[in-house]
């Protein structure tokens, strides 16, 4: 599951430009690395490192661990500081269930780079797979505060469920809704506030955040689960049927249709 999670938030794939740059000097045509101005080296190296950790991280993306191992440490060896190629080698090793290394990369890419945010979210994730709740809750609360970040929006629905896990109801319906005011796409955040809804007896806003789940992702074995009990709160015998049967049909070996069976026992 952790594998999943961690993988997911890895960069998609990068399409390389091969070409290269031809200068012209002495009346001749071809590559002047030695008339480079020291900005443009400066530039030359962190385009290099940039191709490497991309590079790595769609290895890592595609589950060659051998190529993604290569790159990063190509990336590592000419800048031994860089928070993203830190960063690259924690999500290897934390793949390969190396616990102590991936933490160490994790600390030292932060230590280089305290606001680099793409390793302060995945630095969360790998603490909650340590079931570290409070560290990765803060950790997701300084993460929240990168505006430009791209992702923030995942950010808030991890934060939502880390704060969900603490106890923390309402900090999480708020994390949640801030989720899907930045990306309304966020399916993951719907179904959450659905099953709190749920669970404060508030069926309206559980149905309606249901509803758009449903149309974002389309049946799953946990929200069909959730609106058998909220068609049977309403009422609706058709509607707890219809679910019960889409259950049955899609997901006959989950827990949520034993725990169908179960409730038809004991509605």
């Amino acid at each position: 599951m952790m594998k999943a999670i961690a993988i997911s938030i890895i960069a998609g794939l990068v399409v390389l430009n091969t070409s290269c740059t031809t200068t012209t000097y002495s009346g001749k045509t071809g590559l002047n690395s030695t008339n480079l101005s020291s900005a443009d080296k400066k530039i030359r190296r962190q385009d290099a490192l940039d191709t490497s950790v991309k590079l790595g991280l769609a290895y890592l993306r595609e589950g060659n661990q051998d190529g993604a191992r290569f790159h990063l440490q190509k990336a590592l060896k000419s800048h031994p500081k860089s928070a993203a190629a830190n960063n690259g080698m924690a999500l290897l090793y934390q793949l390969e269930k190396e616990t102590e290394l991936a933490r160490e990369y994790y600390l030292k890419a932060l230590r280089y780079e305290p606001d680099h945010t793409a390793t302060r979210n995945n630095y969360a994730i790998f603490l909650l797979s340590e079931g570290k709740n409070d560290e990765a809750y803060a950790e997701l609360i300084r993460a929240a505060t990168d505006l430009d970040y791209p992702r923030r929006a995942r950010v808030y629905a991890s934060l939502g469920d880390v704060a969900n896990r603490l106890g923390k109801t309402e900090e999480a319906i708020t994390a949640w809704e801030k989720s899907i005011n930045i990306n309304p796409s966020m399916a993951p955040s719907y179904i959450e506030l659905a099953t709190v809804y749920y669970a404060q007896n508030k069926l309206p806003l559980a149905k309606r955040y249901l509803r758009k789940y449903d149309e974002l992702v389309g049946p799953r074995a946990r929200a069909l689960w959730l609106g058998v009990r909220l068609e049977d709160a309403f009422g609706n015998k058709d509607g707890v049927a219809s679910k019960g049967l889409a259950l049955e049909k899609m997901y006959p070996y989950s827990q949520q249709y034993l725990d169908y069976q179960q409730w038809l026992k004991n509605p």
